[in-house]
């Protein structure tokens, strides 16, 4: 309950931010990549195309249908979640200087502006993206598995969902660790720690990075913030 109650009121101070005028610009970095890259889902076309024909296949068409949309999916989710990460990746640079922004709003702490110390940031965000993607591949393939055995395919959407939404949750408040020179190791202790929390986190964030077209752009801003005033309220002191 501590962790809804958390999200709750971060939320209200993320939306005093706005209502002041403070973070506007960052939506920027989020719309040009959205209006770059697109949207992934229309990877779905030429699957569902496939699937339709597939099913007409005498005898075999159903049986067949059935094992590839089961395959399709976990392969669409798997890409999907890459595709998020990259864009989370493109946008790390600026999604560390509007954490330090928060931050400074909220603490009225100073951070000096250093090319080095971004590219550092970028150096650590990269490895992050890397190990957390690695994690959730094996997670995911693990379930996978074990739901092909079991029989758990009415559980998969909200298994997978709650697997992504931990990472990604993860990679938002790795900003604010990684300001607070907390190491890596730091950053997944935090997170099993708090896995409420940080699934939380990232389920806002895919809720809305799901809503079209504006989620691109949005989501990550609204994630970071949120991150960043929950570390920076209640558990800056912590480690």
């Amino acid at each position: 309950m501590e962790s809804i109650t958390l999200h709750i009121e971060a939320l209200k101070i993320v939306f005093a931010e706005f209502k002041a005028g403070r973070h506007l610009k960052f939506f920027i970095p989020g719309i040009m990549i959205a209006l770059l890259f697109g949207s992934v889902f229309s990877l779905t076309n030429g699957a569902e195309g496939l699937l339709s024909f597939i099913e007409k296949v005498p005898l075999i068409g159903g049986i067949l249908s059935g094992l590839l949309t089961k395959t399709f999916g976990v392969i669409y989710f798997l890409v999907l979640q890459i595709y998020v990460f990259f864009i989370l990746t493109l946008l790390s640079p600026f999604n560390t200087l509007l954490s330090e922004s928060v931050d400074s709003s909220l603490t009225g702490t100073s951070y000096s502006f250093s090319i080095l110390q971004v590219l550092t940031d970028l150096a650590r965000m990269v490895f992050v993206v890397l190990v957390s993607i690695t994690l959730e591949l094996i997670f995911i393939g693990g379930y996978w598995i074990l739901s092909w055995i079991l029989g758990l395919g009415f559980m998969d959407k909200l298994a997978f969902t709650l697997i992504s939404a931990f990472f990604f949750g993860l990679s938002f408040y790795d900003y604010s660790l990684e300001r607070y020179r907390k190491g890596v190791f730091a950053t997944f202790g935090f997170a099993l720690s708090h896995i409420l929390l940080v699934t939380l986190t990232g389920l806002f964030f895919l809720l809305i990075f799901a809503i079209p077209y504006l989620g691109i752009p949005i989501s990550p801003v609204l994630a970071t913030m949120l991150a960043t005033v929950i570390y920076v309220k209640k558990y800056r002191k912590e480690l």
